[in-house]
């Protein structure tokens, strides 16, 4: 018996009703899942009577349903309909050839009901949002390790094939029963560089607290540092409870010189290994050179810190370290303190000229004073925003070109180039004692 989509419940209108077939009947819809931005995903079954989930290309707000065909909601979304289209065809192809453990596998892509589907590995497992709120107890210490390592490797893979998954969040991570993690949900997934026309609409491919500043604006550059970003966001989420301050309103109060409002996780009461928290305050740094600029510069950090300072016994174990305030009976507390002085130091106000403050000490209450202007790192006034950033994301590509036997030569002002200090990755390596992803000599 034909399905008459025309009589379903108004609020599930734009989803295939249970029963539907796809493909002349090789895929059978049980029910829907989720509905997002760029489509809905429904729990079916192949013709072989296994589980597959299916994902139909259904860009909310730009299209509608006429019986089972998609259609623009009205005549000027045509071509944006169209171009979401060929992008979710053309990402899905491309990532059907991403072969790895930690993304769900792509079964088939094909166009029916004039959109498209993904026939996809069914995973049974919780996605990350719902076992922070359900099963927190589950994200102790090593497990945000393990899954951490996962999702870097799952990460790099994609950006290794030219690929922006640009929504990581929580919601798309699912864990298995076994510990093991695994990435979902491309619909806004986009090649590192979309220049053309079949680039997604921009206000789909953010979502607040989670997406980094550059996907706001659409002339920026889109990198695996926007990715990077996100997924530190999710981890800030696993850690603390809550996802942190979006990021255009962290910008917009970086440069105009006051405090972060995102407070950094080194020094908090977190159950989790300094070098994680560490790391996780840098995948979010709000301008796009501070962070790490791949996967892989995550994750040799993070072996390099293991290497120097191993995790303590209790952190391994799931329980909460000491608190920063307390001497710890080894250096590793002196290594804590001085990172924890290090991030909050780069973090808590860039207005030149204000002394720092050790942990033990309180800032005090500011004078009411009148707007300022947004400068810089040395106090000088921007008057183009995007072209500071773009000249401050070209800086470390400009100290890596620069021989190591360089020395920097002063202006005539007696003062260095910016270029010339070395950044906050690097500061904190030399912190763990390491020198250029060097360990230094460990003393016996």
């Amino acid at each position: 018996m034909p399905h008459d989509l025309s009589s379903a419940d108004p609020a599930h209108a734009c989803e295939l009703p249970c029963g539907v077939k796809l493909l002349q009947g090789q895929y059978q819809i049980e029910r829907p899942l989720i509905s997002g931005g760029f489509g809905i995903t429904y729990l079916a079954r192949d013709s072989l009577e296994r589980r597959v989930v299916i994902k139909e290309c259904y860009p909310a707000g730009l299209c509608r349903r006429n019986g089972a065909d998609v259609e623009p909601a009205a005549p000027e979304h045509a071509k944006s309909c169209r171009n979401v289209l060929r992008a979710f065809l053309r990402e899905a192809h491309l990532l059907a050839r991403a072969e790895h453990p930690g993304i769900v596998g792509v079964h088939q892509v094909f166009k029916e009901n004039q959109t498209a589907y993904i026939a996809m590995e069914f995973i049974d497992g919780l996605d990350l949002l719902t076992v922070r709120e359900e099963q927190p107890e589950r994200l102790d210490a090593p497990v945000l390790r393990q899954i951490l390592s996962q999702a870097l490797e799952a990460l790099g893979c994609l950006h290794g094939l030219g690929i922006l998954h640009r929504d990581i969040s929580p919601d798309n991570f699912l864990l298995g029963q076994d510990g093991s993690l695994t990435l979902i949900d491309f619909g806004a997934a986009a090649g590192s560089t979309p220049k053309d026309d079949t680039a997604l609409p921009t206000l789909l491919a953010v979502k607040d607290g989670y997406s980094a500043h550059e996907l706001y604006k659409p002339d920026l550059p889109q990198r695996p540092a926007c990715d990077i970003y996100a997924l530190g966001a999710t981890f800030y989420y696993l850690i603390t409870g809550a996802p942190p301050v979006g990021s255009q309103q962290r910008l917009t109060a970086v440069m105009a010189g006051n405090p972060d409002p995102c407070p950094t996780l080194l020094g908090g009461p977190w159950a989790a290994d300094p070098a994680l928290l560490a790391s996780v305050d840098q995948a979010m740094s709000v301008l796009p050179a501070e962070r790490f600029q791949s996967t892989r510069e995550w994750a040799v950090m993070l072996a390099d810190c293991d290497a120097e300072d191993p995790v303590p016994a209790a952190a391994e174990a799931g329980h909460a370290l000491p608190p920063k305030a307390q001497p710890a009976p080894t250096d590793s507390g002196a290594l804590d303190a001085t990172i924890a002085d290090l991030v909050a130091a780069t973090n808590s106000s860039l207005t030149p000229g204000q002394p720092r403050l050790s942990r033990q000490e309180t800032a005090p209450a500011p004078p009411p004073e009148k707007p300022r202007r947004m400068v810089n790192l040395f106090g000088e006034p921007i008057s183009d925003l995007e072209a500071w950033l773009a000249e401050e994301d070209a800086r470390p590509r400009r100290s890596r070109n620069t021989p190591v036997a360089a020395q920097p030569e002063a202006t005539a002002s007696g003062s260095f180039d910016a270029a010339d200090k070395p950044s906050f990755a690097g500061r904190l390596r030399r912190i763990f004692g390491f020198q250029d992803g060097t360990p230094a000599t460990v003393k016996n």
